[in-house]
C-alpha cells in the first residue's frame, strides 16, 4: 500500500527542468517515432458523485515551440477557472463556443454534442519560451445519457461526459482538461474518489491508496508517458482483477463481481495481445483494461476499453467487439489518425478485427457478404462519400462506408499483394508512425516501400473516390476444355479497375482464376484453358470485391428496409393511436409514410412495405409472399421448422421479398403489448441482417432469429444441370490465436497442481 501526497502549488522557486523533469522519463517499450512537441499536464481531480462535480488543479508545461501569439487555450464552459500562476491571466476570447470532439472521440461525437467551451487567451506569455501554467478550477459535468443521433435506421446512446452516484464518465468531448488545439500531451493524474470507487486511466497505474477504514475517500495515480490526445478518467465502484499478460498487464474492472466472466476476458486479452504483436508489432501500452460502463458503450480507449454491462455479458463480444477495440492500441491510438486526409483507421481496424475472427471460424466470406450487403441497402448516390471524407460513424450509410467500404478496401489490397507482403507493409507502416499522426498516404507509401509497387492508383480509386461497382455476368459459354465468360460493369460512372475472382468448376474439381476489369471498357470478356471440361461458372463466389451486390445473392433482411429512402408503413384501421402509436413516432421522418390498411387497395411494389399487426388486412398477402418451405404465418404466429411462436404473447419480424419486384421487400410487424413495440422500434435497427425474428415480454428480448436461404447467384452460369458448388478451400487466416494453453501457462498450472498442501 503506498501512500500519496497532493503536489504543492508550483511557485516561482520551482525550475523549469526539473518540471520539465518529472515528465521526461525514459520510455522502455518503444524508441518513439514522434518528434512532435508535447504538452505535459499534472493533475490532481476531486470527484463528487452526489453533486456531479470536479475540482481540479493542473499544472501545464507547454514547451516554447507551442507557445505563440497569441497562446489559446479551451475548457469546457460549465467549468470556472478559480486562479492561474503568478504574473500570468486568463481573458476569455469566445464563450459558449460548440466544439468538435476531441481525437478519436470524432467517433462518436459530434455536432450533436452539448458540450461548450470556453477559449481563454494567455496574457504573459512570452512566444518561445517554456510556459508553465497552473489552473484551479472547478464545476458540474451532468450530461445524461441520450440519443443524440437517434433515426429510424440507427440509434446511438451518448454521453459526453457525466459524473453521477453510478459513476464518473470524463473523456476528450467532455474538455474537462485545458487543451491547446490539435497538440498531443502526456499526463500524470491523481485521483481523489469517494470511498470504495476506484479509477482507470490510460497509461500505468503509478501508486494506489487503499485505507483501512472503508469509508476514508480513495486517491489514485495514473502516468502517461507516451504521446496521446486527451485524458479518460473512468470511476465507480468496481472490483479489479489482474493478470500477467506476457509483460503486459491485464485487467478487469467490474461493476458486479464476477470472477468466471473477468478471468475469460483476461484469458482472451494475453491471447490477442500475443496474436497482435506477433502480426503488427510490439504492444505500446504498459496494460490493457476491460472496464465496465453504466450505460451500453463500446469504446477503445488507449490501453482501455469501456463496454456496457449488458454487453460484456454476450459471449459473442469476446470475438467481435473486443478484439476490434483491443486492436485500437494499434490504430488509432497507438498511430494515431490525421483526419485531413479521413479516418483510416476504423476499416483497418475492422478487417483485422471483425473479419478477421469471421475468417479464423471459417465464416470469411459470410462476412464479406454482411459488409457488402450493407453496403448495398445503405449506400446511395445522394449520401456516398470517399473514405478520405469519412469521420466517424453516425449513421448506417457512414458506417457502412466507413467500416464496411474500408474494410474491404484492405481485402482488396491484400489479395493483391499477398498475406506476407500485407503484414509486413502494415508493420513498417506501424514502426515508422506509432505515437504520430498519419494519413492514408503513409499507409500507401508503406506499402510501396515493402513491395516496390505503385498504389497511387489504388489509393486515389478507393480512398479518393466514390460509387460502387455492380457486375453482372452476361456470357459464358465452354468449348472441350476451354471456356469465356463476359462480366459487365453495370453502375453508372464511375467505371473502376477490378481484379475479379471467377471459379470454375470442373469435372475434376474448382479452378480459381482472375479477370481483370478497367475503366476504360464496361465489359470483359477472358477466356481460360482448362484440364477438364467447365460443369458452371461462379463470380466472386467468396464476395471478395467491394461491390453492389444482386438482390439475388442475399438473403431478403430487415437493412433492405431500413435503409431505403422511402418506406411505406401499413396499419390496421384505427392503429395509428393503438399499440403500434410509440413505434410510428420514433420511425418518423422524411420517407417513411404511414397509412391505414383501410386507406390502399394494393402494396406497392416500388419501395419496402411495413406490414405492421396481426389484425392488418394486407397479412394474407404477405404470408404468400413468404413462400418459404417449412416456415409459415398467420394471425395466430409465426412456424419455422418445427417451431411455433404463438403472435399474442411473442413480437414477431418477418421479411420477404416482394414477388413483384425482387429487389425491395416486405416486413411483417406484430407485438402482443405497447411496451413491447415500443421496444422493437429501438431494437430492430440493429438486427439489420436477419430475415426473421422473434421476441419475448416487453423489454423486448431477442429468443430466436434466422436468415432464410437464398436461391442461385445471377453471377452463376450452370454448363450441366445439378453441377454441385464448387468447393473453395478455405483461406487461412492473416493470423492465428494462440492456444489457450500454451507451454507456459501450462508449465504454470502443473507447479501450482504439484505444490505442497499450504503453499
Amino acid at each position: 500500500m503506498h501512500s500519496i501526497g497532493l503536489f504543492r502549488t508550483m511557485s516561482g522557486s520551482v525550475s523549469v527542468l526539473a518540471c520539465l523533469a518529472a515528465f521526461l522519463l525514459p520510455v522502455d517499450r518503444f524508441a518513439l517515432a514522434t518528434e512532435e512537441p508535447v504538452i505535459s499536464h499534472a493533475l490532481r481531480v476531486r470527484i463528487e458523485p452526489e453533486a456531479h462535480s470536479l475540482q481540479a488543479h493542473d499544472r501545464m508545461v507547454i514547451p516554447g515551440a507551442l507557445v505563440t501569439d497569441p497562446v489559446e487555450i479551451t475548457l469546457n464552459d460549465a467549468l470556472t477557472v478559480t486562479s492561474a500562476s503568478p504574473g500570468l491571466s486568463l481573458r476569455v476570447i469566445r464563450a459558449h463556443t460548440a466544439v468538435a470532439g476531441a481525437g478519436m472521440d470524432r467517433a462518436e461525437q459530434g455536432d450533436d454534442s452539448s458540450i461548450r467551451v470556453n477559449v481563454y487567451r494567455v496574457i504573459g506569455a512570452v512566444p518561445g519560451h517554456v510556459l508553465m501554467l497552473d489552473l484551479d478550477y472547478g464545476g458540474l459535468v451532468n450530461h445524461p445519457v441520450s440519443e443524440l443521433a437517434s433515426q429510424y435506421s440507427r440509434g446511438f446512446s451518448e454521453s459526453p461526459g457525466l459524473i453521477e452516484a453510478r459513476g464518473a464518465f470524463l473523456a476528450g468531448s467532455t474538455h474537462w482538461v485545458p487543451e491547446i488545439a490539435n497538440t498531443k500531451i502526456r499526463y500524470r493524474l491523481e485521483t481523489d474518489l469517494p470511498a470504495e470507487w476506484k479509477s482507470v486511466s490510460e497509461g500505468v497505474r503509478e501508486a494506489t491508496a487503499r485505507p483501512t477504514n472503508p469509508s476514508a475517500r480513495i486517491r489514485d495515480v495514473w502516468r502517461v508517458d507516451t504521446p496521446t490526445e486527451q485524458v479518460h478518467l473512468i470511476a465507480a465502484h468496481f472490483t479489479e482483477y489482474e493478470r500477467d499478460a506476457g509483460g503486459v498487464k491485464a485487467y478487469a474492472f467490474l461493476r458486479t463481481p464476477d470472477a468466471a466472466l473477468a478471468s475469460r476476458y483476461l484469458e482472451a486479452t494475453g491471447r490477442y495481445l500475443a496474436m497482435y504483436q506477433t502480426a503488427l508489432g510490439q504492444y505500446p501500452y504498459g496494460k490493457f483494461a476491460l472496464v465496465e460502463n453504466f450505460w451500453e458503450t463500446g469504446y477503445g480507449m488507449p490501453s482501455f476499453t469501456l463496454l456496457g454491462e449488458q454487453i460484456i455479458r454476450f459471449p459473442f463480444i469476446l470475438t467481435s467487439s473486443y478484439p476490434h477495440e483491443l486492436l485500437h492500441n494499434w490504430w488509432g491510438n497507438g498511430v494515431f489518425v490525421d483526419f485531413a486526409g479521413g479516418n483510416w483507421c476504423e476499416g483497418l481496424t475492422a478487417y483485422l478485427a471483425d473479419h478477421l475472427m469471421a475468417e479464423q471460424q471459417g465464416q470469411g466470406a459470410v462476412h464479406r457478404r454482411d459488409i457488402l450487403a450493407r453496403v448495398t441497402d445503405y449506400v446511395t448516390p445522394r449520401n456516398d462519400l470517399p473514405l478520405q471524407r469519412f469521420l466517424s460513424r453516425h449513421d448506417a450509410p457512414s458506417e457502412a462506408i466507413g467500416y464496411g467500404k474500408g474494410a474491404m478496401m484492405w481485402n482488396m489490397l491484400r489479395a493483391q499483394v499477398g498475406d506476407a507482403q500485407f503484414l509486413a507493409s502494415l508493420r513498417r507502416f506501424y514502426r515508422d508512425n506509432v505515437f504520430r499522426s498519419a494519413s492514408f498516404d503513409d499507409i500507401r507509401r508503406a506499402f510501396e516501400r515493402t513491395t516496390g509497387e505503385d498504389f497511387a492508383p489504388f489509393f486515389a480509386q478507393w480512398v479518393g473516390g466514390t460509387g460502387v461497382p455492380a457486375l453482372a455476368l452476361t456470357g459464358a459459354s465452354r468449348s472441350g476444355n476451354q471456356v469465356s465468360v463476359t462480366i459487365a460493369q453495370t453502375q453508372a460512372a464511375p467505371l473502376f479497375s477490378l481484379d475479379v475472382p471467377v471459379v470454375v468448376q470442373t469435372t475434376h474439381g474448382a479452378s480459381m482464376r482472375k479477370v481483370a476489369l478497367s475503366r476504360a471498357s464496361a465489359t470483359v470478356t477472358a477466356s481460360f484453358d482448362l484440364d477438364a471440361p467447365a460443369t458452371r461458372v461462379d463470380v466472386d463466389p467468396q464476395f471478395e470485391v467491394y461491390r453492389r451486390l444482386s438482390p439475388l445473392e442475399t438473403p431478403p433482411a430487415l437493412s433492405k428496409a431500413f435503409g431505403a429512402e422511402q418506406v411505406l408503413i401499413v396499419v390496421p384501421a384505427g392503429g395509428r393511436d393503438g399499440i403500434y402509436a410509440g413505434l410510428l413516432r420514433a420511425w418518423a421522418r422524411a420517407g417513411v409514410h404511414i397509412v391505414e390498411d383501410s386507406e390502399i387497395k394494393a402494396l406497392p411494389t416500388d419501395r419496402p412495405v411495413w406490414v405492421i399487426g396481426r389484425s392488418n388486412r394486407f397479412l394474407p398477402e404477405f404470408a404468400s409472399a413468404l413462400g418459404r418451405p417449412g416456415a409459415a404465418l398467420d394471425a395466430e404466429g409465426l412456424r419455422v421448422g418445427d417451431a411455433l411462436y404463438p403472435s399474442d404473447t411473442k413480437s414477431l419480424v418477418v421479411v420477404a421479398r416482394n414477388v413483384s419486384n425482387p429487389s425491395t421487400v416486405l416486413v411483417y410487424v406484430s407485438a402482443p403489448s405497447a411496451a413491447a413495440a415500443d421496444g422493437l422500434a429501438r431494437k430492430l435497427p440493429h438486427y439489420g441482417k436477419y430475415s426473421w425474428l422473434v421476441f419475448g415480454g416487453s423489454a423486448p428480448d431477442n429468443e430466436a432469429k434466422g436468415e432464410w436461404t437464398t436461391a442461385e447467384s445471377p453471377l452463376t452460369h450452370v454448363f450441366e444441370a445439378g453441377a454441385a458448388p464448387p468447393v473453395i478451400p478455405a483461406r487461412k487466416a492473416l493470423a492465428d490465436l494462440p492456444p489457450v494453453f500454451g507451454a507456459a501457462r501450462l508449465h504454470a498450472d502443473v507447479n501450482w497442481l504439484a505444490a505442497p498442501a499450504g503453499d
